[in-house]
């Protein structure tokens, strides 16, 4: 499956189109929204061609000595949300549950949301914004939301990444 969109989330002085990790994919990369504390967001188009995600959140956390998050949109309307940190590694989650079977594409196995909403407090706690599982969880539960990106600017908010400008998530690109 294809995404067509990825949405990636890491704090750095500098812009994040670039950073070293993101060398091969500077091409692809379209949009970069600030979000408070140097935390930002930037656009990957569908023709990116990421291959190992894990593996450029793990170079993206090392670059910029702090935790990183991708998510990538299906056209079945929900997001696989990937997220590192040093501390406390890898987690994944499916925002949009009701469309699951449209995010089949997850290279791993899909954690439970309970366990996704503990991978994410910990992510959110190496990113310096400690915030209860219980708020993550709400999220990843949600039921239907306007659009996966919607839920995606929400689970940001609940990680205490806020800031968001007037353009939404999905102008981004």
């Amino acid at each position: 499956m294809s995404y067509r969109r990825q949405l990636l989330v890491a704090r750095d002085d500098r812009p994040l189109p670039e950073l070293y990790a993101l060398r091969p994919y500077r091409g692809s990369v379209a949009g970069n929204r600030p979000r408070d504390d140097n935390w930002q967001v930037c656009s990957l188009d569908s023709g990116a061609g990421l291959g190992d995600s894990v593996s450029l959140l793990v170079e993206i956390a090392a670059e910029t000595h702090m935790a990183a998050l991708l998510a990538s949109f299906t056209d079945g309307g929900c997001a696989a949300v990937e997220g590192f940190s040093r501390p406390y590694g890898y987690w994944q989650a499916v925002l949009g549950t009701q469309h699951v079977a449209g995010c089949r594409a997850l290279e791993s196995p899909v954690f439970s949301a309970e366990e996704a909403a503990v991978g994410a407090a910990r992510w959110a706690e190496a990113a310096a914004r400690p915030v209860s599982p219980d708020l993550i969880l709400e999220v990843l539960q949600a039921p239907v939301a306007p659009s996966a990106e919607a839920m995606f600017e929400e689970l940001l908010n609940r990680l205490g990444l806020t800031g968001a400008t007037d353009t939404s998530l999905a102008e981004i690109g």
